[in-house]
């Protein structure tokens, strides 16, 4: 009878070791303050995507050019061409950013060289997200138009 209680004492104690320790694992991680900060969220509304750009594609053409180095046409082209190599699938987190978005700013940083932190406050995308999509719009450019780009080795 003693050993059943000794054993059962040492399950128990056990148990309550095992959530000391998830306890304090709970206490020493890092919390989040935020998943993602508000005037980022109003990219859609605010961002350079959705206001200026929209606005200059259609009322002056020399300014949309200058901004991104394309007339609106050959940026149609070009988003074309590359969109299905950039494209992502929406999450129930959040949705994918659109492939159209992801080519301007990747075209505003060649034509200008624009740091990170500029684009992330001109189009509302966080620096660490454009330094992710920035090599794969890259690629899709290189790809989608490896017909007319010839590259000497």
């Amino acid at each position: 009878m003693a050993t059943v209680i000794r054993a059962g004492i040492a399950i128990v104690a056990d148990l309550l070791i095992y959530e000391l320790n998830q306890l304090q694992h709970k206490k020493n991680r890092r919390r989040r303050r935020m998943w993602i900060r508000e005037w980022i969220k109003r990219r859609d509304v605010f961002g350079a995507s959705a206001t200026f750009l929209r606005e200059v594609e259609l009322e002056d053409p020399e300014t949309f050019r200058n901004h991104l180095r394309l007339t609106t046409n050959q940026f149609q082209e070009l988003l074309s061409a590359v969109k299905d190599f950039i494209k992502k699938k929406d999450t129930l987190m959040r949705p994918a950013l659109e492939p159209r978005i992801k080519l301007q700013i990747t075209m505003r940083y060649l034509a200008t060289g624009d740091s990170f932190s500029t684009l992330e406050h001109m189009y509302r995308i966080p620096k660490s997200t454009i330094s992710k999509f920035l090599p794969q719009v890259l690629k899709a450019i290189y790809e989608g138009l490896k017909d007319y780009v010839k590259v000497n080795k």
